[in-house]
């Protein structure tokens, strides 16, 4: 096994204080490993459930017992029904048996140590895992899932003989137990953000796990774990030594994550490609239809499946519940941020604007049209601003109007940079940019159309102070209720103009390299996570865009693998991708980013609405023009009902004409 050098976390003395009311889970809790873990955790003053056959620890304070036989599928669906997953603080997936000489089939037909000590870990993680931590209040560490087995072994599996079928010898039937649980915390890990997950290797430790193969209680099996016990771990000192690892705080941002016996990070074995765990999770779908349970992983984890998901399925996945940031959202829909110029002309929000966002708070989330940070931040007529205290009483009217329907909302901080006209901004001054070149279009102002001018090059320290203005404005928003921000690095605008070589030519630390053309973005992110916090703190990106004059070259991809690489590290609430066709780009950042990924695809058909949930592409979708003429959007998708359609002559400016007068279903009907 090969050492992750990128994870490190320094051991510290744990004590009752640390777990006194924590909720854990130990499932596989009443023997060997899982049985000294949930005594030890109990005893520093943790509350335990546990899950297993025979439960040996009921006179044990704080220990409560859930028997369960976990070679069966249908029993793990039970208990991921009954464990509070909402409330938990942490679930324990314990070490179960090896495979046997001969092949053992359990009464569902699935070869036994695959059923005990992978496939039933499945079952219930795909259950709870959308569940964690939506009761529990806001605390430093997100609910924590460890998954025993032996991660970083170099097995990858066979998934075309998963169930050991076609042939059997004990060892690879294993590895393809062991390959399972090492593929679980990395899917996992890249779909459920509201929780972090961990692979466990405790090595050899002296447990009953071997009886399995040896025989129970034969003279061999008694022999082999004497030996076993002369030279590693007991289980209980195994549990001593790895607790001071489950809640070390130095780990939250690695989920996903590998540990050895000794609590040092490892590397996952080389061969889990994305193709290689889509095959094996096809695989472990269709062997759990066999048994008779109905929800598949790719319905329930949004793992990457080969089979193609039914309407329904898609559907359904739309309406989970999911943790973004701080906030537990009801549904996977967002509403796309989008201009409607209608803010007075001062920059606060119009008096409708409080009913049009409220009329659209069924959503999981609403992200506001773009709202400048400064003077200079303006670019359209009439676009709302966020940074003076008449904007903050303005959008504070918008956020509580959206509160009390139940919803939640972030507002974009947009910087136009230069795509703006002197006409259009309080200051009427020249527009500002990261060079002085001009887009090459017009712009529309109260004279009409007019050829935007070229910008005035910002100094590298109007730059800084330019970052300072977005903190300045994500302080303000927080300050009028938002539950977050959006940072604009889409569309053209400032942000994205210091990507292109097209808008930057600067010779500074903001331009040439990759690094540099980044740098302002990232140092963006970094200071407004400084103010409110990472999981108010959120970003939009568009690659590859090609318009208004912003070409990013052919080094464009690989600007957005580093930028989104150094974003990551930052744990922001979410990443909001306008996908204008690069697949494979799409999917680097699938693989880069390890929170929640809002992925936009413009023009998108209704019937597709759904789509890259279920393929676990993303765990949210957004959408503009279909939420703009829906206000009950959710309640039309539920009930699969016609859509209005969408008048562009509203889209900009105006009354409630085509802005708070789309009616609803309910509406219509009752007509």
């Amino acid at each position: 096994m090969k050492r992750d050098q990128n994870v490190a976390w320094h051991r510290s003395d744990v004590f009752a204080s640390d777990l006194e009311g924590r909720q854990i889970a130990v499932v596989g809790g009443t023997g060997g490993i899982g049985r000294a873990l949930s005594r030890h955790l109990a005893s520093l003053g943790a509350d335990l459930i546990v899950v297993g056959q025979t439960f040996r620890d009921a006179g044990m304070a704080r220990i409560r017992f859930i028997q369960a036989d976990l070679s069966l599928m249908r029993e793990a669906e039970r208990v991921a029904a009954e464990l509070p997953a909402e409330k938990l603080d942490m679930v324990i997936f314990t070490t179960g048996i090896f495979a046997a000489p001969r092949r053992q089939e359990t009464a569902e037909g699935v070869e036994r140590d695959l059923a005990v000590s992978y496939l039933n870990r499945l079952v219930i993680l795909s259950v709870i895992a959308p569940k964690l931590g939506m009761q529990l209040p806001k605390a430093a560490l997100k609910p924590r899932v460890f998954l025993m087995g032996y991660p970083g072994s170099g097995r990858i599996g066979e998934p075309e003989d998963l169930n050991a079928e076609r042939s059997y010898k004990a060892m690879p039937t294993h590895m393809n137990t062991v390959a399972g649980n090492e593929m679980l915390v990395l899917d996992a890990a890249k779909h459920y953000p509201q929780a972090t997950f961990f692979g466990l290797n405790p090595g050899l430790v002296k447990t009953n796990i071997r009886d399995n193969f040896f025989g129970r209680d034969t003279l061999k099996s008694r022999v082999m774990e004497t030996l076993i016990g002369w030279f590693t771990p007991s289980a209980e000192s195994y549990a001593e030594g790895i607790t001071p690892l489950l809640l070390a705080p130095d780990i939250e941002g690695h989920s996903g994550a590998m540990f050895d016996s000794k609590g040092r990070a490892i590397l996952p074995s080389g061969g889990l490609t994305e193709a290689h765990i889509r095959q094996f999770m096809a695989a472990s779908e269709s062997l759990l239809a066999r048994t008779g349970i109905q929800h598949t992983a790719l319905q329930t984890t949004g793992t990457f499946s080969s089979t193609t998901p039914s309407e329904d399925s898609i559907m359904s996945k739309l309406f989970d519940s999911i943790r973004v940031g701080h906030d537990t959202l009801p549904n996977r829909l967002v509403m796309a941020p989008m201009t409607r110029s209608r803010a007075q002309f001062d920059g606060t929000p119009g008096q409708l604007a409080a009913t049009y966002y409220a009329q659209r708070a069924g959503i999981g989330l609403i992200v506001s049209e773009g709202t400048q940070p400064s003077d200079d931040g303006q670019g359209y007529l009439t676009t709302p601003g966020i940074y003076t205290d008449a904007h903050v009483a303005g959008w504070k009217k918008v956020t509580d109007a959206v509160h009390a329907k139940g919803g939640h909302i972030f507002i974009q901080l947009m910087h136009a940079g230069r795509m703006s006209h002197p006409d259009n901004t309080p200051h009427h001054r020249q527009g500002v940019a990261p060079s002085a070149i001009a887009p090459g279009t017009g712009m529309f102002t109260a004279k009409g159309m007019q050829d935007i001018p070229t910008p005035r090059a910002l100094s590298t320290e109007e730059v800084r102070q330019t970052v300072r203005d977005f903190r300045q404005s994500a302080r303000r928003a927080v300050e009028a209720g938002a539950d977050g921000v959006e940072i604009h690095g889409a569309n053209a605008y400032l942000v994205q103009q210091f990507f292109a070589p097209s808008a930057n030519a600067r010779a500074d630390e903001y331009g040439g390299a990759i690094e540099n053309r980044a740098r302002f973005a990232i140092e963006v992110a970094k200071t407004i996570a400084g103010e409110i916090g990472a999981d108010r703190t959120a970003i939009r990106l568009s690659p590859g865009t090609a318009m208004w004059g912003i070409d990013e070259g052919p080094q464009g991809p690989d600007l957005y693998r580093y930028l989104i690489a150094e974003l990551d590290k930052l744990g922001l609430a979410y990443l909001h991708i306008m996908h204008l066709g690069n697949e494979p780009l799409l999917a680097d950042i699938r693989k880069l980013w390890t929170g929640a990924l809002i992925v936009n695809r413009p023009g998108r058909p209704r019937e597709q609405v759904g789509a890259d949930v279920a393929a676990g592409l993303a765990e949210l979708e957004s959408y503009g023009t279909m939420v703009l003429a829906n206000p009950d959007f959710v309640e039309r998708l539920k009930a699969n009902s016609p859509m209005n359609e969408a008048r562009s002559e509203g889209f900009f400016g105006g009354t409630e004409r085509f802005y708070t007068d789309y009616p609803t279903l309910r509406e219509t009907q009752s007509a």
